[in-house]
């Protein structure tokens, strides 16, 4: 299938800014995940759960942020789901051209109550975000989209994030300056006991 528009067409909610900063956040995540799972002694399984964990973790910390009252985690369990901007999200290890794991495209029970609010049910009733990596230890590259599935599970919208770099955005965030005042020259004590009233000239070194 081939991209569609923006997700922000379908939902307005889902504005570029907030979408750009989650799927960064969640592409970086995972090069991490696959940088540290490179040993000899890591397998596909190491690898998957590594990864699955990582991403659960970012879940939990960006929904603790409070610089990002847009993003939620609206549950914690083995499908996690976040909130952006009040759009309920899971995040998938998949393909999104080549779906394998079709049971994550049915809404879970967070979802399923969301939808129940609506009187007609909307264009997209789930949205995802689809993780996916051309399994190359050596030179890894990973994919980021969102996914949006309608009521019969058939892919409304498909977009693709481009990742920037594989440094994350909250390393990148510059910390603010602190200003350190230079250190006076204290005189030695015996100078002080002699009550020596020269000035101390300036140290060098």
């Amino acid at each position: 299938m081939l991209e569609t528009q923006h997700p922000s067409y379908f939902e307005p909610r889902l504005q570029p800014e907030y979408l750009d900063r989650f799927c960064q956040e969640v592409s970086s995540v995972a090069y991490g995940a696959l940088e540290d799972s490179t040993t000899r002694y890591d397998t596909a399984y190491t690898r998957g759960t590594l990864l699955f964990g990582r991403l659960q973790g970012l879940s939990q910390v960006l929904g603790e942020d409070k610089s990002l009252p847009w993003l939620e985690l609206r549950n914690a369990t083995l499908d996690f789901t976040v909130s952006v901007n009040g759009v309920l999200f899971q995040v998938v290890t998949d393909n999104p051209q080549d779906i394998r794991k079709t049971h994550r495209i049915k809404a879970n029970p967070l979802e399923q109550h969301q939808l129940s609010l609506f009187e007609v049910s909307p264009e997209v009733c789930t949205w995802r975000a689809y993780l996916s990596s051309n399994q190359d230890p050596e030179f890894p590259k990973i994919e980021t989209a969102i996914v949006g599935f309608d009521a019969n599970q058939n892919v409304v919208c498909l977009w693709k994030h481009e990742q920037r770099s594989g440094v994350s955005v909250r390393a990148m965030e510059q910390h603010p300056q602190v200003d350190v005042s230079e250190a006076q020259p204290r005189r030695k004590k015996k100078d002080a006991d002699a009550d020596t009233t020269d000035d101390v000239g300036p140290i060098d070194g």
